[in-house]
């Protein structure tokens, strides 16, 4: 056993660590939150409204459902080829009014991507207590491209772990898990750089990542319940960056910077 893996903090340990970053800069945590769950809630209206998607894909619903409705009667009345003879073959028309809002609403999610990397960039700083501004959260659209192509590809391998076998693509989220922090750090790798580097750093910690995330389960759950009774998820704007941090915390130490304090140069230059 080395001795960064002997003097590596538990979960708890890295949980206090992120406690103790937000009792000292809680108001401006809570206020980046806050701007970060508006632009998100934002781009969700504009995905779900705006575009047409959400009026499009309830109607393709709607139709959907009468059809097996309707499939359902025929078979119990006993003449299952009557079935066939129901099936009516979907105008193109149809096809076509619904491209344009899945696309454009693929692309109004993209936008996502820059923005949690810029929030996981800011919260990356406060737990090195070098403390940023609220604007901060947008400095993933400095990087848009990256951060895009990394979220892309980082979903792409996952997905064919899964597609193999469930235990697969999970070893693969937490093997590349630190991929963004890499990339946030030193803006000038590549994408397949920085999920190598994820993976070294990972070696050894996947257990100990997933620990860390578990134990906000609970906290998690009373959000839910919350949300579900005030409908507004108001936890979050306290949660988000409990969790951030502590995931910052844990990227601190693997890089052995556990110990970094006030007046330390930017991790950026």
């Amino acid at each position: 056993m080395t001795g960064r893996e002997r003097t590596m903090s538990n979960s708890r340990e890295l949980k206090q660590k992120a406690r103790s970053v937000m009792r000292e800069r809680l108001r401006a945590l809570i206020l980046t939150a806050l701007v970060f769950v508006l632009v998100n809630t934002l781009i969700s209206v504009l995905t779900n409204e705006l575009t047409g998607y959400a009026a499009w894909s309830r109607e393709l619903s709607q139709r959907l459902n009468a059809a097996l409705a309707k499939s359902q009667e025929l078979l119990e009345s006993g003449d299952p080829s009557a079935v066939f003879d129901s099936i009516e073959i979907p105008d193109a028309r149809d096809f076509y009014r619904g491209v344009f809002p899945m696309l454009l609403a693929f692309l109004l999610n993209l936008m996502t991507v820059p923005l949690s990397a810029g929030y996981t960039y800011h919260t990356l700083c406060e737990s090195r207590h070098r403390p940023t501004k609220v604007s901060s959260i947008f400095y993933g659209f400095q990087m848009v491209w990256k951060t895009v192509a990394l979220s892309l590809l980082m979903g792409l391998v996952t997905f064919f772990g899964f597609v193999l076998f469930i235990i697969p693509g999970v070893i693969f989220i937490y093997r590349y898990s630190l991929s963004l922090y890499i990339l946030l750090d030193d803006p000038t790798k590549g994408v397949i750089q920085c999920m190598r580097e994820s993976g070294q750093l990972m070696r050894g910690n996947k257990w100990r990542l997933f620990k860390l995330e578990l134990s906000f389960f609970w906290w998690l759950l009373l959000g839910a319940v919350i949300a579900d009774i005030l409908r507004i998820d108001i936890l979050a704007l306290w949660l988000t960056p409990y969790m951030y941090l502590a995931r910052g915390a844990f990227y601190n130490e693997l890089l052995g910077m556990a110990s970094v304090g006030p007046g330390d140069e930017p991790f950026w230059n």
